[in-house]
């Protein structure tokens, strides 16, 4: 179906729900509490049940435990490295102010938890697809979509069993459902189906629905006001708002060097927002008063990082190190944001929420010279 298929079928009330799949949670850097995450809830508001298979579900919460898990295995090496180097004794209620001691199983649990009972999501369980076992084997040995003629196909099973419960979903209420997916798998089954949809990322399925509702033009008139340059307390809540994002300096790194090199971002900052560069708006959702759209917006910012350089020695099979150096580069990188303000702009833009996504971004250093501006007293 094209988009205008999609945008018809919702205003037919053909969309008998919408699901998501892992690839969209692992797009909002695996945090459920991420803004533009939740405005999921804007489906249900449109009498569009949110519903989430039981494996999906399981899968989005591994992935955040492993992360959380990862997280707390770096700070507790840092902190008894550090602890170690300044004779440091450790404090009686480091573990728990940290959240060293926290369980990331039941921290993913419980995020995701509240993310359900705030968007209004159901969960369906796969072992209620009628004939599903047997469906599932037939189209594994078959190799039938969403299995593939590949040694990994066995990895499927989680994606397949979602979607012929998806697939049951839909038959019984004789509707359509959208999946808001990326992952082949899924794209290739939803080709073949008559009940399931595949649309990605998740801002042009919440923009579609923005289209049928029409409303999608509700933030323009907001971009208008920001493009004029009249509206300095809005920009200047954008402006801290990318400014708190690039604290985090989390950015990778893209250099050419004459040798090895490891890059480790160290500080950014902002120089420049470059209004010309705004995107069209996407209404993600809309009430009464307020409207919440997403938008990319080009910045230009210094960033700095530390290389570190080295050689392979071909005899003792290692890398040696060869010093290292600091740089920095002025470059531009594009941010999405999600806005939360009032529709009346008739006495400016009234902004509730200004998120910026943590997704990462690359910064291109150019050529970086190892061993820059020797002189005599460097040997």
């Amino acid at each position: 179906m094209t988009r205008e298929d999609v945008i018809a079928a919702i205003g037919e009330g053909r969309i008998g729900a919408v699901t998501i799949d892992t690839t969209v949670f692992d797009s909002k850097q695996k945090n459920f509490r991420q803004v533009d995450f939740r405005t999921i809830a804007q489906f249900r508001k449109r009498n569009t049940p949110v519903v989430i298979t039981d494996v999906i579900a399981s899968e989005m919460m591994a992935h955040l435990e492993v992360e959380a898990a990862e997280t707390q295995r770096v700070l507790k090496t840092a902190l008894r490295q550090n602890n170690l180097r300044w004779h440091r004794e450790r404090p009686d209620n480091e573990a728990a102010t940290l959240f060293l001691d926290r369980d990331p199983a039941a921290f993913a649990q419980s995020e995701f938890n509240d993310f359900v009972a705030d968007v209004g999501a159901q969960v369906l369980r796969v072992s209620e697809t009628p004939d599903g076992l047997s469906e599932l084997f037939r189209r594994y040995f078959a190799v039938e979509t969403p299995f593939a003629e590949k040694a990994t196909r066995k990895q499927e099973f989680p994606d397949a069993a979602a979607l012929l419960r998806l697939e049951a979903y839909a038959k019984q209420r004789e509707k359509l459902v959208l999946c808001v997916a990326q992952d082949k798998a899924w794209k290739d089954f939803c080709d073949k189906s008559d009940h399931l949809v595949a649309v990605f990322p998740l801002n042009a399925a919440l923009g579609m629905f923005s289209a049928a509702f029409e409303d999608e033009d509700l933030a323009d008139k907001i971009v208008e006001l920001w493009k004029a340059g009249t509206e300095e307390d809005f920009e200047q809540e954008v402006r801290d708002a990318i400014i708190e994002r690039l604290t985090y300096v989390d950015f990778d790194v893209d250099a050419d060097c004459s040798v090895e090199f490891e890059a480790e971002p160290m500080d950014a900052q902002l120089s420049e927002i470059l209004k010309d560069s705004l995107t069209n708006p996407i209404v993600l959702a809309a009430d009464d008063t307020t409207v919440t759209f997403s938008i990319e917006v080009d910045i230009a910012a210094t960033f700095e990082a530390h290389f570190s350089f080295s050689i392979w020695d071909s005899v003792d099979k290692e890398h040696i190190g060869m010093g290292s150096e600091s740089a920095e580069t002025t470059s531009e990188v594009t941010m999405s944001l999600t806005i939360i303000a009032d529709r009346d702009v008739s006495e400016g833009i009234q902004v509730h929420e200004v998120s910026v996504s943590q997704r990462t971004f690359t910064v291109d250093f150019g050529y970086v010279e190892a061993f820059p501006a020797e002189g005599p007293d460097d040997y």
